[in-house]
């Protein structure tokens, strides 16, 4: 077993016992990439807090289950070499105690696979105590998610500007103030998370049921999301209806890499943001690729798809399916105003951490500013005295060594660890059909564009967005894009819900299409399907 301390100095989960079974599925989306030694402390034990909240406000757990376990196997995620990882374990556990669900539907449902060998365990024990807060919880929500992220919205603007004056003493006080509202907004958001997954299989399973199999990718569109408001704000800064600063107040805190820390955020770098405003200026207020006309034809969309559902559903049980279909959207909406949440957080913490990292730095203690995201929060806290720079050069070196492997979507134990060399990168040949999730309807045609960094490429209209996975950084890349094909997720990960919005066909958890899918291939993405095609290659393949 995995102490806490070992797991904060090592980033490794090195002791899992062999029948504990993890999962880079679903935690990977919220946290990708690496962690950095500070960024893991101070996220970990926030988010460990909020899950066991969350399950105590449902009803699912006791009093004497919110504290954070000793070891990291009993925790509901851990890092391996740095990565994160689900304990999939845990949230069976949860699963065994909930009525209405199995934890065979809710392992599908999170990590999209099912394990051949498990047996549902299903207690009675804490169904009194559910059903007595979990609606409560459930009305509640929507209103305390909107005031929490309205809130966060504000601290955040009357917080940073006062960062740059700040002494060690006021940057710790401000993390931790950090540190209280990331538990508290996670709290929320994975709520929101799991009971949007269920309502959205719920509207599957209704339009399967009513012979509309599919319908459901549209009528979970067109909902609103912090997303939408990302597009429509650059398209106003690059029509000069806002100005830069205005756009960085509201939206500053996406950046690349923003699950991370360590990551730069636009506030901190606008010019990902400036890069992109000639594809913007291009499109004309009147035309239907400007973000607001997209929302607002997706929102209509929507309701031709549910009234298409209610034609197909027997009168008496019309008002039933309208409630959950109507539900599941504001859920929706929900989950993604929550991913925002969190990071507005980050955003008030790296300023603050790096913040005190120009101060170590001036005192000659760590070599770079930058240098502070490899030190311990604990250490932090009691305070830097002596020269941190061999400390630092020995987590550095571990962290960039990590940036080169890969762990599997799941295990038992110990993760068998993975290097580029052992991807599957056969390009795929014309003719040659790769298949995923049918995350957003219709069809496209175009060359597509393999993408590492968001901020490192230029798209052309038309052309076909191919990476791992997206976040909110990616956005702008989404109304120059033709359509998108992504390795990971399901039909509520990040690019799908943004693809659906503004109405361009995705097809998501292909697990290999950026690496096989070649650069500058004539391609075509089949969002009613869930297919790729390869159709011929261009006459110049992008570089």
């Amino acid at each position: 077993m995995t102490t806490l301390e070992a797991l904060f100095d090592s980033l490794n989960t090195a002791d899992s016992r062999p029948d504990h079974t993890w999962t880079t599925g679903n935690v990977a989306e919220a946290f990708p990439g690496v962690f950095t030694t500070f960024g893991f402390e101070f996220i970990f034990a926030a988010t460990e807090r909020a899950f066991r909240r969350l399950f105590y406000d449902l009803g699912v757990y006791s009093r004497n289950e919110l504290s954070v376990p000793a070891h990291a196997e009993d925790c509901f995620w851990t890092v391996f070499e740095g990565w994160a990882a689900g304990n999939i374990d845990k949230f069976r556990d949860i699963a065994n105690r909930m009525p209405g669900t199995s934890a065979s539907a809710v392992e599908q449902q999170l990590f999209g696979f099912v394990r051949p060998e498990t047996v549902d365990e299903n207690t009675f024990r804490r169904y009194p105590a559910i059903l007595t807060k979990a609606p409560r919880w459930l009305v509640r929500t929507p209103k305390r998610h909107d005031a929490m992220f309205a809130e966060l919205r504000h601290w955040r603007l009357e917080t940073l500007p006062f960062i740059p004056d700040m002494d060690e003493r006021d940057c710790l006080a401000t993390l931790a103030d950090a540190r209280a509202r990331l538990e508290d907004i996670m709290s929320i958001h994975m709520g929101v998370a799991m009971v949007s997954s269920s309502l959205a299989e719920k509207v599957a399973a209704l339009a399967k049921s009513a012979g509309r199999a599919g319908l459901e990718a549209s009528l979970l569109s067109g909902v609103g999301s912090d997303e939408n408001e990302v597009a429509h704000d650059l398209w106003a800064l690059a029509h000069e209806q806002i100005s830069l600063a205005e756009f960085l107040n509201r939206h500053g805190y996406h950046g690349v890499n923003e699950g991370q820390l360590s990551g730069v955020t636009w506030r901190e770098d606008p010019a990902p943001v400036l890069a992109r405003l000639d594809d913007y200026r291009a499109i004309s207020a009147d035309s239907p690729r400007a973000p607001r006309n997209r929302s607002a034809a997706q929102a209509s969309a929507r309701a031709a798809a549910l009234d298409e559902l209610l034609a197909a559903t027997p009168a008496p049980k019309r008002p039933l399916v309208a409630g959950i279909v109507k539900l599941a959207t504001r859920y929706l909406a929900l989950r993604e105003q929550g991913k925002a949440g969190y990071l507005l957080v980050f955003d008030v913490a790296r300023a603050a951490v790096r913040r005190i990292g120009a101060l170590l730095a001036a005192r000659g203690l760590i070599a770079d500013p930058e240098d502070v995201f490899h030190l311990r929060y604990q250490a932090l806290i009691d305070g830097v005295r002596t020269d941190q720079r061999d400390v630092v050069a020995v987590r550095a070196a571990e962290y960039h060594r990590r940036q080169t492997i890969r762990l599997p979507k799941s295990w038992s134990g110990r993760p068998p660890i993975q290097s580029p060399a052992d991807e599957d990168r056969r390009p795929l040949r014309p003719g040659e059909v790769l298949t995923g999730v049918a995350a957003s309807g219709g069809v496209a045609e175009g060359r597509a564009r393999v993408v590492r960094d968001p901020d490192a490429v230029e798209l052309d209209e038309g052309d076909i967005l191919v990476c791992e996975t997206t976040d909110p950084a990616w956005v702008p890349l989404f109304l120059v894009a033709g359509a998108v094909v992504t390795d990971h997720g399901g039909l509520l990960s990040h690019g799908p819900i943004v693809a659906r919005e503004i109405g361009i066909p995705c097809v998501c958890g292909t697990e290999v299409g950026s690496r096989r899918i070649p650069d500058g291939e004539l391609i075509r993405v089949d969002g009613d399907r869930g297919s790729v095609e390869i159709l011929h290659g261009s006459s110049a393949v992008v570089s």
